[in-house]
């Protein structure tokens, strides 16, 4: 008996039922309790997969206990409040399509300033290194600045404050991109994402790939969710769209590493790593299992990791270069320093803090998810964040950068109606096959 409990696989057993439990209960992946189960149930089963020894029973569960209790607050939400859906769509309709010109202004404008930043950037660091204005030299200057980072050094506040844009810019292109009625906003709402590709090149960095497209994608759910829309995650239609997301992803990935390689090669190369790769995206959970069963948390720093950025912008406390200086050895031959955004949340507020405060959180979102007919503006802006915030949670904290608060801070002057239209809601009618499978 004690074999079978301190199996992980019994952990994650316990995550699948409740994630399926929730799936069935709110009726699409898109709910909140079901999202969040689907996120951690693909990456914890990956990372119990792929890792070279099983990771420690005690951390996975602690892992697992986490998740199910932000599920079991948003599955509460969801049996607590009644989804009341309107009366007349018209009146939905007209509210999101009254986003698209300013989604489709602001975007672009954001991503003006990250490009700008991105080429002040470039032509700085070229003549910093005294390097010629050539595709390799671009290449090179990822190189460096890989180098550098290393030795903790930053880019110029100059060129951060501009870059950090891209979030906005994302986070806008995504709910654009879901209203959008023409060729024309849907190519905008996509080309925003160009800077944060450009800053990943520049700085040998994949984060500002993985943060502009996952406010992308929270602004794009949250969009679609009050649009109504029928959003697959599995079928065929779909499957092409999935194997080049993939394949988008592993080339991501390899260029990422060539330009960070060229350093040390004198020359880049694109080859592939297998297990570095696998190490990178399914490492995590491992990393934070290993070290929460060998943790001794004491004390609490009350949201100075879950927000890094915005503690070491107000002078609160000195945020450290790539979150943590440890390495834990929990991946085989790789060494990591991201253990998920839950080793953050037990270190601001102890084991049992975060395990109260999940809940709230969980039922944060679900209560928007129940309660986004009636006035969209609300919800768009918490359920972006909620979508976004999870997608990045297998690394770290999103709001440890300070460029992803101030993007749903523009969001929010950007989308909010100054009078917002009270939509006429509707006595909510179930009949068979109505509901849409999301």
């Amino acid at each position: 008996m004690t074999d079978v409990i301190s199996s992980p696989w019994l952990a994650y057993a316990v995550l699948a039922i409740v994630t399926a439990g929730c799936r069935l209960r709110c009726g699409n992946w898109f709910a909140p309790a079901a999202f969040v189960g689907l996120i951690w149930s693909f990456f914890s089963g990956m990372s119990l997969l792929v890792v070279d020894y099983p990771p420690p029973a005690r951390g996975v569960w602690m892992l697992v206990l986490l998740i199910v209790a932000i599920q079991l607050g948003a599955l509460a939400a969801h049996e607590i409040q009644p989804e009341l859906r309107p009366s007349d769509t018209s009146d939905l309709t007209v509210s999101l399509d009254s986003l698209i010109a300013p989604c489709r202004r602001y975007s672009v404008f954001c991503a003006a300033i990250a490009l700008t930043g991105c080429v002040y950037f470039l032509i700085t660091s070229l003549r910093e290194f005294d390097l010629p204005f050539n595709f390799l030299s671009v290449l090179e200057v990822g190189a460096r600045w890989t180098v550098l980072r290393y030795d903790d050094a930053v880019e110029p506040w100059s060129v951060r404050l501009m870059v950090m844009w891209l979030h906005p810019a994302g986070l806008l292109g995504g709910i654009l991109f879901a209203c959008a009625h023409s060729r024309r906003d849907r190519i905008i709402g996509i080309a925003v994402l160009l800077p944060s590709i450009f800053y990943a090149v520049l700085t040998g960095a994949r984060a500002a790939i993985l943060l502009g497209l996952t406010c992308w994608i929270g602004g794009f759910v949250a969009s679609s969710c009050l649009r109504n829309r029928r959003l697959a995650w599995f079928s065929m239609k779909r499957l092409p769209l999935w194997l080049l997301a993939g394949a988008s992803a592993v080339g991501m990935f390899g260029a990422i590493d060539a330009v960070r390689d060229s350093r040390w090669s004198d020359t880049v190369v694109f080859a592939l790593q297998e297990q570095k790769l696998i190490n990178y995206i399914f490492g995590s959970p491992a990393a934070f299992a290993q070290w929460y069963a060998h943790s001794d948390v004491s004390g609490a720093e009350w949201g100075a990791r879950t927000f890094a950025g915005e503690f070491d912008l107000l002078h609160l406390k000195t945020r450290t270069l790539g979150t943590y200086s440890d390495k834990s050895n929990v991946v085989g031959t790789e060494s990591t320093n991201v253990y998920t955004l839950f080793r953050g949340l037990i270190e601001d507020f102890t084991p049992i803090g975060a395990l109260v405060l999940a809940p709230c959180v969980g039922g944060l979102a679900g209560w928007s998810y129940r309660t986004r007919f009636r006035r969209i503006y609300g919800p768009l802006f918490w359920l972006s964040m909620f979508y976004s915030y999870f997608l990045y949670s297998p690394l770290m904290s999103l709001f440890s950068f300070n460029g992803a608060l101030l993007a749903w801070v523009v969001a929010w002057f950007v989308v909010r109606n100054p009078q917002p239209r009270k939509l006429a809601l509707g006595t909510p009618r179930f009949h068979a096959g109505e509901a849409p499978a999301l």
